[in-house]
């Protein structure tokens, strides 16, 4: 009892095992052919284990007559299947009658075991526990050059067919399902081998029949099968989701012979070729652009000689209806029936390219003006100052800046500034030369690279220069008025002015920025001259980043006084920096920069604070109606938070709010204006006292005196140095004092340095005067003398009083 029960686990279960793969196989797909030899493989391999369970449940005379008709004939069968099915599952073109041959030489067993039973004898005893094999030695020889055959076949078979779809990226599952095929074949096979030496050495043990472990080589083959099969879903049935996939892909699918004839294609194809499918087939060199066919025929050729696969290749056809198409094409290559095709994947990307291009002309191009703008300007300036380094050749950068670009955007608004920039644009493209570049640098900036011939030089970027400045002589209309506007140039030309893009870029933004200083609507070229100035420029720059930090700043004052009592009412806090490197450097240097590198608002704010705690000090020292006055930037007024920080610093510092007058000019007052008007009233709001600065000069207007809260008027001193001997300036600073005595607001004459300047000012009804006859600026202990001494005189009157 014992032994059978061990005979129903080890020999009857695996058949049982085996025999429920096969038939899970064949129901799956039994019309399929390699469905059907997988069954019949497994079944087999199956039936072996049966033969061997018979051998040991029978009575001895019935199980010797089993093991004498099943046996290792069934072996041989099974290894003949197994040939079949990998010859099957390959995709190597093997003639039939060579794979029928490769097939049947294991049978050759069959006949040598039963012909010559003397020669390749085999026979079953009965030993202690078992029924156990009693093998002549050349059946084992023979047995085991009969196994290492098939074996062999089928990796050779594996290992081919892996080789051959290693490459192409139609076949990466079937790939891997042979990847794990070849392995679970390889562990069949030194199981069989391994197994079979020891069945020759150890006959038996009470455990287990050791003579049929050999046969679980099958067991191991058969899982191997069926585990890489169900993985990769090759029993699923693939012709109908292959057709399904085929008929319902947005993506064109075609299969093409070696005449460029697509023998089938899919619906998306068809729609693509506008070809009905009642038409049949197409032909795929008429969708070809005329002059491209005898070049197509000839790359066809070779892709079907050597193979060639191509990946996310672009494509122009069209279609019968005359159709032009940009098409992305993907192809392998597929044998059917020992014929060569091309399989197409073709994906009509024509939409997209147009999307892409639109994204690269915004990239590239300025929207507004249809220029190109800053980042495609720099890279063409690059290339070309690249290849005239090579060539000796000279390329010409121009800098060019609208004047006063902002007032037109300020009092027109944005639609108005647009319109002139659009114009800009195209005045800029009619005057210089058709290979020239043209861009946007962003808002009114614009920039210009010429590649000048060989002999051409500065003489030709002059030439240009001046065209492009008469030519902004004519008017302009914006919504229905006309406007002259002008622009400043600057030029550099490489190689002298520099060798690399950046370089003559920067050197032409110098040589621009001195054109506006010298008076605008003119260029300028840059020199070694503006290059110290450069230089000078970015030392003062760098300078600048850690000069508060550093302490360097310091503030003088300059007196204001009543010319009547001779008595100072006021001083203004002038800046002053004084640099290790740089030495005094004067406000006119630095504070552009300081504007420019947007350091202004925490210098001005510095500024603020050291001016009022000084004016709190000088108050609590008896100095009580002493007004101070500090200049402040449009960047410190455009600060949404301004009025915040000017309260902040009155609370910390105690100084009264009547006490501090902020100045500023009309210019910077136009700036956001809106914004400023809405700062402006707050500060007012809270007693802090303002005055226009410079008046006189820039952009005086009544509008703007008479719409911001000023409660003081500086005179310019430009307009105060020659009022003895230009009678055209006192009429001007007389109109200035009434117009103050009419909007009740208090003038200040700035710039008096004599005293027929200021006896002339008094007469004009003007008291309040700032200059050097009263004193320069000076520290703030040298201003105390002054208002000691002024302390002192009201003491002296009162007590006479």
């Amino acid at each position: 009892m014992f032994i059978f029960l061990i005979s129903v686990i080890s020999l009857f279960v695996p058949f049982l095992f085996l025999t429920t793969l096969a038939i899970n196989v064949i129901l799956r797909n039994p019309k399929h052919s390699l469905h059907r030899l997988t069954m019949m493989v497994m079944f087999t391999l199956g039936l072996i284990f049966l033969s061997d369970f018979l051998m040991h449940t029978l009575e001895f005379q019935y199980g010797q007559l089993t093991f004498t008709f099943l046996g290792y004939n069934l072996s041989f069968l099974a290894m003949t299947l197994l040939i079949y099915f990998f010859a099957n599952l390959s995709h190597l073109r093997i003639p039939r009658y060579v794979v029928h041959i490769m097939a049947c030489i294991p049978l050759i067993g069959i006949p040598l075991l039963n012909v010559y039973p003397y020669l390749f004898n085999i026979t079953i005893t009965q030993s202690k526990y078992w029924r156990v094999e009693d093998r002549s030695l050349s059946f084992d020889l023979m047995f085991i050059v009969i196994a290492l055959y098939s074996l062999t076949t089928l990796i050779t078979f594996v290992a081919l067919t892996y080789r051959k779809m290693n490459g192409s990226l139609m076949y990466q599952r079937e790939k891997r399902m042979m990847g794990t095929i070849m392995r679970g074949s390889i562990l069949a096979a030194l199981w069989l081998v391994i197994t079979f030496v020891i069945t020759s050495i150890y006959k038996e043990t009470p455990y287990f029949p050791i003579a049929s472990l050999p046969a679980y080589s099958g067991v191991i083959l058969a899982v191997t099968l069926h585990i890489a099969m169900h993985k990769y879903n090759f029993l699923a049935a693939a012709e109908r989701r292959y057709k399904l996939l085929f008929t319902l892909s947005s993506s064109g699918i075609a299969l093409m012979n070696r005449n460029g004839i697509a023998v089938e294609a899919n619906p998306a194809f068809r729609l693509l070729a506008a070809v009905d499918e009642s038409e049949g087939e197409i032909d795929i060199f008429a969708m070809i652009q005329h002059e491209d066919k005898h070049n197509y025929r000839e790359r066809l050729k070779k892709a079907f000689e050597n193979r060639t696969i191509l990946q996310n290749s672009q494509v122009q056809i069209r279609n019968l209806t005359g159709m032009t198409y940009i098409v992305e094409v993907n192809n392998d290559f597929l044998e059917i029936d020992g014929e060569l095709y091309c399989y197409l994947l073709v994906r009509d990307i024509t939409a997209q390219q147009l999307n892409e291009a639109q994204l690269i002309e915004l990239a590239y191009n300025d929207p507004l003006t249809g220029l190109s703008n800053r980042f495609q300007f720099n890279r063409k300036l690059w290339m070309a100052v690249d290849k005239a380094n090579e060539d000796g050749t000279k390329v010409v950068v121009m800098q060019i800046d609208l004047d006063h670009f902002k007032w037109i955007n300020d009092t027109m608004g944005h639609s108005a500034g647009d319109i002139l920039l659009r114009h800009v644009a195209q005045l800029l493209q009619e005057y210089v030369p058709p290979h020239a570049v043209v861009a946007r640098m962003g808002g009114d900036e614009f920039s210009i690279m010429i590649e000048l011939a060989s002999g051409e030089g500065e003489q030709l970027a002059i030439d240009i220069a001046n065209q492009i400045i008469h030519a902004f002589e004519q008017q302009v209309v914006i919504v229905g008025k006309y406007y002259r506007v002008s622009c400043s140039i600057g030029i550099s030309i490489s190689p002298d002015d520099g060798e690399d893009s950046e370089t003559l870029l920067r050197h032409a933004d110098t040589a621009m920025y001195v054109a506006k200083r010298s008076g605008r609507n003119q260029y300028h070229i840059f020199t070694k001259q503006l290059k110290r100035l450069a230089e000078k420029h970015l030392l003062l720059q760098q300078g600048l980043e850690n000069a508060l930090s550093l302490g360097e700043f310091s503030l003088v004052y300059q007196p204001q006084v009543d010319s009547r009592t001779q008595q100072v009412f006021g001083v203004e806090a002038l800046l002053r920096w004084s640099s290790p490197d740089l030495g005094i450097v004067s406000p006119v240097d630095f504070i552009p920069i300081a504007e420019q590198n947007g350091t202004i608002r925490q210098i001005g704010e510095w500024v603020m604070r050291e001016a009022a705690y000084q004016a709190a000090a000088w108050i609590q020292a008896g100095h009580t109606d002493l007004q101070i006055s500090v200049n402040v930037s449009a960047s410190q007024l455009s600060d949404p938070n301004f009025a915040n920080k000017v309260e902040a610093i009155l609370k910390e510092t105690g100084l009264p709010a009547h006490l501090l007058c902020l100045e500023f000019t009309e210019s910077e007052a136009i700036r956001e204006e809106e914004q400023i008007l809405k700062v402006c009233k707050s500060i007012v709001d809270m007693g802090v006292v303002l005055a226009v600065d410079d008046f006189g000069t820039g952009y005086s207007s009544l509008r703007t005196i008479t719409r911001f809260p000023f409660q003081f008027i500086k005179i310019d001193r430009s307009l105060i140095y020659d009022i003895g001997t230009n009678p055209r300036n006192v009429a001007v600073v007389r109109s200035v004092i009434e117009l103050a005595q009419q909007l009740n607001m208090n003038v200040i004459a700035e710039g008096a340095e004599m005293a027929e300047q200021v006896e002339m000012l008094s007469q004009l009804g003007c008291f309040q005067i700032q200059g050097y006859y009263y004193g320069k600026p000076m520290r703030a202990k040298d201003i105390e003398r002054k208002l000691y001494r002024d302390l002192e005189e009201n003491t002296r009157i009162d007590q006479a009083l």
